[in-house]
């Protein structure tokens, strides 16, 4: 009986053996590959993900920013008004003098009113009434809130009835000069700007 022999048993095993190697390389080029492609995508939605967030934060500082004027050492913060169907409205707003001298407030002015004037509220034998105010002194380093039921720029002879979300511009006339206003329409019961406590 004749035996195999040993070189070609070797050989035999050796091709085997080199096959084998050949897959497990194939099997992990693939797996590489495959997890390179995620690692890719994962980046490029990152990416995706993270440019939508700076355009999130450029809207949140623009909307932000629109809630704020400023001249010189006085700063307006939150302007606005409540929806009205009739001929007047009333603005309403936060002054900060940041200054070291006093700032008088002197008038206002409104392209969509026929006038517009500092006003004072008070109530006369039960009916509201509304005094006009030529002046008034704004302290350094002090706060003037104008608000419901108290002082207000009074708009009257609107061209157009006033909705919720609009927005117009109302200026107000310093001693220092004249501040635009971004006033913010809210709804017509709304006691205070939708912002309002917001810090800037």
């Amino acid at each position: 009986m004749i035996k195999p022999c040993a070189t070609a048993v070797s050989f035999k095993t050796l091709i085997a053996s080199l096959l084998l190697v050949a897959g497990l390389m194939a099997v992990t080029a693939f797996a590489g590959g495959h997890e390179q492609g995620d690692t890719d995508h994962h980046d490029e939605q990152h990416a995706d993900d993270h440019g939508q967030d700076d355009s999130h934060d450029d809207d949140k500082h623009d909307d932000e920013a629109s809630h704020v004027s400023e001249l010189d050492n006085l700063r307006a913060l939150h302007a606005w008004t409540n929806a009205t169907r009739d001929r007047d409205a009333h603005i309403y707003v936060e002054l900060e003098n940041t200054g070291t001298q006093t700032i008088t407030l002197t008038g206002a002015y409104a392209e969509i009113a026929q006038t517009a004037q500092l006003t004072g509220f008070r109530l006369v034998d039960g009916e509201p009434q509304y005094a006009p105010i030529e002046a008034m002194p704004l302290d350094p380093s002090s706060t003037l809130v104008l608000s419901p039921n108290g002082l207000s720029i009074q708009l009257e002879g609107l061209s157009k009835a006033l909705k919720e979300g609009e927005h117009f511009d109302v200026h107000l006339d310093t001693n220092a000069g004249r501040l635009a206003l971004h006033v913010e329409v809210e709804s017509a019961s709304a006691r205070q700007h939708s912002h309002a406590g917001h810090a800037h």
